[in-house]
């Protein structure tokens, strides 16, 4: 009898172990190189660091990339063709530390839906331009708005301010579509997060999610949207707009549903 009395303590603490609640696994740090090859297309250079640690460089005016119908150059990774879905079906989240590298006076959007055509129902910009809807909102002194423009179901674009930095300061981006529900959230470098939302406009074509830097440009002597790139480089040129580029780190990005 005393020999079962320590047969049965050691039993009891290998149950006692086996049905204790087991650590959850952690989200992933970054999400593989050859995950987002398999879900992205690339619009200009590519971007990715070498080696990659969740890390992609994007910049618009050494890619010069022209889509054609565009207001500016671009350099973005585009959800690939045979992924994309209606808003009803899509259900994404993608999370970024962004660091845009911006002249004073530039616009640019780093983050967006897009409609299968032209319209987009969710726009994120990083602009040193005017606007009263900007916790600034003044243009060409260095400190950048980061504004959400969301399409609601109504057909009216919302805008939500959702904090400022200057160039090379970090801040955190979190993006959800959840069946025509959007959300984002900016942590910036005041520490506070600001979340803009949304129900989408309900649309039976699909939609696609883009992110990188696709920096706005205007027809100089109009001030009017332009698809001609010789007014973008005039443009850029007079507001000494030459060099820049956005980099995101510890990017993440996931979907439910089938997979690449």
């Amino acid at each position: 009898m005393k020999r079962a009395i320590p047969v049965l303590a050691c039993a009891l603490a290998m149950a006692a172990l086996t049905s204790a609640p087991q650590p959850v696994a952690a989200a992933p740090a970054f999400t593989p190189r050859d995950a987002l090859e398999r879900s992205f297309e690339v619009e200009g250079k590519t971007p990715y660091a070498a080696p990659y640690d969740g890390t992609l460089h994007f910049s618009a005016l050494d890619s010069k990339y022209d889509s054609g119908h565009g207001h500016g150059y671009r350099n973005e990774l585009k959800i690939a063709a045979k992924l994309r879905r209606s808003a009803a079906l899509t259900r994404e989240h993608f999370a970024a530390r962004v660091t845009a590298q911006l002249p004073d006076g530039a616009k640019t959007i780093v983050a967006q839906y897009h409609v299968e055509g032209l319209d987009t129902i969710v726009k994120v910009y990083v602009q040193d331009t005017a606007d009263r809807q900007g916790l600034d909102g003044k243009a060409g002194n260095g400190v950048f708005d980061i504004l959400v423009r969301m399409l609601g179901t109504d057909g009216k674009e919302a805008t939500t301010a959702l904090g400022t930095v200057r160039a090379g300061q970090p801040f955190d981006l979190d993006i959800r579509f959840t069946g025509g529900d959007a959300s984002v959230a900016v942590v910036g470098p005041d520490g506070m997060r600001r979340e803009g939302h949304a129900r989408i406009k309900p649309d039976e074509r699909a939609i696609y999610f883009k992110f990188g830097d696709y920096l706005q440009a205007l027809d100089p002597e109009t001030g009017k949207h332009t698809t001609s790139s010789v007014q973008w480089d005039r443009y850029y040129a007079a507001r000494r707009i030459t060099a820049e580029h956005v980099a995101f780190t510890h990017t993440v990005f996931e979907r439910e549903g089938a997979q690449p």
